[in-house]
């Protein structure tokens, strides 16, 4: 997996698809820090948001990073399908991780907070980041050229779960009470965004719950989504 891993690093970089995302988000976190004064937790809880939508664009990107003929080829090595998706899942979201401990280090190390933040703080919104990060990334597989025959289809569905996603709060208080469950759908985004927000008001398992949210929420769509490519593995030779 590791060699697996570092081939898939070596063509991400050099296809430079995560160029975009990656400066849109870092040039938004120095546009937002660029005075002193920003809550911490607040600050955690925007940049996180953001990073969940990044890591959907770098997961989207990256799960289809290969050309069809240099797949083929990768496959015959990886020997597996799901396998090698899997693989790709798992770079995206290591790099989108090394894109969020940026978002929490970098304005405590430089005085952009109104005070320092404490450890517990920089420990939490670094798990909040890395929670939305692979949140992010297991909706992207979803639409991949591999389950969506349109490229345009599949950006128009992946940012109207993401806009979904931000809006389950307002999409639960709309819904009548007997149909109020199917929020539980969603990606549960705004249930994170809320412990940042009011963090010093909760207890410490209401901290922690949004996390495990996320990151189960993650695990069962990456799981689902690897299934559905199994399914589909007679369309790639020499695929299991």
């Amino acid at each position: 997996m590791i060699a697996l891993l570092e081939y898939l690093h070596r063509c991400f970089i050099r296809s430079y698809r995560y160029g975009a995302p990656t400066f849109i988000y870092l040039a938004i976190l120095l546009l937002v820090y660029t005075t002193g004064s920003n809550p911490v937790m607040d600050s955690y809880a925007f940049s996180s948001s953001m990073l969940f939508v990044t890591a959907a664009a770098i997961g989207c990107l990256m799960i289809d990073v290969e050309a069809a003929n240099q797949e083929m080829a990768t496959l015959t090595h990886a020997r597996s399908l799901v396998r090698l998706s899997a693989a790709k899942l798992l770079y995206a979201w290591l790099f989108a991780s090394a894109l969020g401990l940026f978002a929490v280090l970098y304005p405590a190390l430089l005085g952009r907070f109104d005070r320092l933040p404490g450890f517990e703080e920089l420990g939490i919104g670094l798990l909040y980041h890395i929670a939305l990060a692979g949140l992010g990334v297991s909706l992207a597989g979803w639409f991949s050229a591999k389950l969506f025959e349109s490229r345009f289809y599949a950006m128009l569905a992946l940012c109207a779960w993401i806009a979904l996603a931000f809006g389950s709060r307002g999409i639960a208080g709309a819904l009548p009470d007997s149909l109020d469950w199917l929020t539980v759908l969603l990606p549960p985004v705004h249930p994170a965004l809320h412990a940042l927000t009011f963090y010093a008001e909760l207890s410490s398992g209401a901290k922690w719950l949004p996390i495990s949210a996320a990151l189960l929420y993650a695990g069962v769509s990456a799981g689902l989504m690897l299934a559905a490519l199994h399914k589909r593995r007679l369309d790639y030779p020499g695929g299991e």
